[in-house]
């Protein structure tokens, strides 16, 4: 597996904050706990071997359960979706991931933000 692409997560973790991270509501805070769970993703992929398939589907299935947890959490009903269908997704990724197809990972990490950005607006 190529690591290329930790870049742009990190990148996109700043485009998430700036375009809406809400502050003083329980939205803000789950908003702002969502990125932190991205940026934890992100910190775990770093750490692990680019060949440790099983360890990167560990890191994408608790990713899936961190954002299940956010969307229970979430009182804003749009966030709560998005987040559920962010965790639908990673849980997806976990269980389908080779060494040879990280496409589906690759896609999240590029469309995701947007999708988070826009549910915390």
């Amino acid at each position: 597996m190529r690591s290329g692409w930790r870049l742009p997560v990190g990148v996109a973790l700043v485009a998430v904050c700036a375009a809406g991270c809400a502050v003083g509501t329980n939205k803000g805070r789950v908003c702002k706990d969502a990125v932190k769970a991205v940026g934890n993703y992100n910190a775990t992929l770093n750490r692990i071997s680019p060949d440790d398939i099983t360890q990167w589907k560990q890191a994408a299935a608790t990713l899936a359960t961190r954002f299940d947890a956010l969307g229970r959490e979430s009182d804003d009903h749009k966030l709560a979706r998005t987040l559920q269908g962010m965790a639908t997704e990673w849980r997806g990724i976990s269980t389908n991931m080779s060494p040879r197809d990280i496409s589906a990972m690759q896609t999240a990490v590029q469309r995701q933000p947007a999708a988070l950005a826009k549910a915390c607006h």
